[in-house]
C-alpha cells in the first residue's frame, strides 16, 4: 500500500497577508490497484493530448513546463478543457479501490511574520498529522507493506518530512515527542523505512493526489466563506466514497482538521457533511 501525497495551501478568512492554512495528503491506493488506476487516468488524458501529458489541479502552473518542451497548443488545449478531463478523470476512477487521506492544519497567527517563521513546523505537522490517519489505515487494512510516496518538496527540502517520517517509523511519535501514533511505530505496520520522493510531472498517481488535494481545498474554501462554490466541489462529490471515513466519519478520519478555532472545525463539518456524506 501507498500514499502518495502532496501539499497545498490557502488563505483563510482571518485577513492574512500570505496563506495560512496548510494541507497535506492525496490518496491511498493498493500496488495492485495502480497499474489500473494510472490506465484510467492515461485514458482520458488520451483523448485530450497525450496520456502521458502532465496535469495538476492548478492546470497554469504548468505553462512555463509545456512551453518549454515547445507543447504551447497542447497546453492550450488542455487547459481550455480542463473542467471536462477532471470530471471525467473522476468518473472515470469512481469505482476503483482507493482512499483519500487529507490533513488540513490552521495556523494559530495570522502575523505574517509569524507564519513565515513558523511555516517549517506547520508543514511538518500537517505531513504528520496526514501520516497518523494513513498509519492507522494501514493498521486496519494489514497490507503486506506500506510506502508513503510524496511530491518533490518546495525547494528541494526534505529534512522536515524526513526527520517526521523517522520519529514516526522508529518511536510512533511526533519529532517533538508531544504526540503517539495510535497505529504504534510505522516500523511494526511493515512501512519502508523512509519517505520516497517523486517528480509529479512523471508520476500518474501524484498527478491524482494533487487533483484530490486541489479540489479539497476548493471544498474547504467554499465551507469557511472564501468561495460561493467551487467546481472542486463538484469534483469531490463524485469521490466522495473514496474518503477514508465515508460517510460518517469524512472528517477525522479521512480529512483531518488541526486549529484552535473552533469555529473553523465546525464550518468545515458542517459542510463536508451536508455536501460529501451522501
Amino acid at each position: 500500500m501507498r500514499w502518495y501525497a502532496d501539499n497545498s495551501e490557502l488563505n483563510g478568512i482571518r485577513g492574512a497577508t500570505i496563506p495560512d492554512i496548510l494541507m497535506f495528503g492525496g490518496i491511498a491506493v493498493s500496488q495492485s490497484e495502480e497499474k489500473e488506476i494510472r490506465n484510467a487516468i492515461e485514458g482520458v488524458k488520451n483523448k485530450y493530448g497525450f496520456k502521458r501529458a502532465p496535469i495538476k489541479w492548478n492546470f497554469k502552473d504548468l505553462k512555463p513546463l509545456y512551453l518549454k518542451q515547445d507543447k504551447g497548443d497542447m497546453y492550450e488545449e488542455l487547459l481550455k478543457s480542463s473542467k471536462n478531463w477532471r470530471l471525467e478523470i473522476a468518473h472515470a476512477i469512481q469505482k476503483l479501490d482507493f482512499k483519500i487521506v487529507v490533513s488540513v492544519v490552521e495556523s494559530h497567527s495570522v502575523v505574517t511574520k509569524t507564519i513565515k517563521g513558523y511555516k517549517p513546523d506547520l508543514s511538518r505537522y500537517a505531513f504528520s498529522n496526514g501520516l497518523m490517519r494513513f498509519a492507522m489505515y494501514a493498521y486496519e487494512e494489514k497490507p503486506d507493506s506500506a510506502q508513503i510516496i510524496l511530491d518533490w518538496p518546495d525547494k528541494g527540502d526534505s529534512k522536515p518530512f524526513d526527520s517526521e517520517y523517522a520519529a514516526a517509523y522508529n518511536f510512533g511519535k511526533t519529532k517533538d515527542g508531544s504526540v503517539s501514533y495510535l497505529s504504534g511505530p510505522l516500523e511494526s505496520l511493515r512501512f519502508s523505512d523512509s519517505s520516497a520522493y517523486v517528480n509529479m510531472h512523471h508520476s500518474t498517481l501524484m498527478q491524482l493526489a494533487d487533483l484530490t488535494l486541489g479540489a479539497t481545498r476548493e471544498v474547504v474554501e467554499c465551507a469557511i466563506g472564501k468561495k460561493a462554490s467551487g467546481f472542486g466541489v463538484d469534483f469531490c462529490k463524485v469521490l466522495s466514497s473514496k474518503y477514508r471515513g465515508y460517510p460518517n466519519s469524512i472528517i477525522g478520519r479521512g480529512i483531518s482538521l488541526a486549529s484552535k478555532d473552533s469555529s473553523f472545525k465546525g464550518k468545515v463539518k458542517t459542510y463536508v457533511d451536508r455536501e460529501l456524506s451522501v
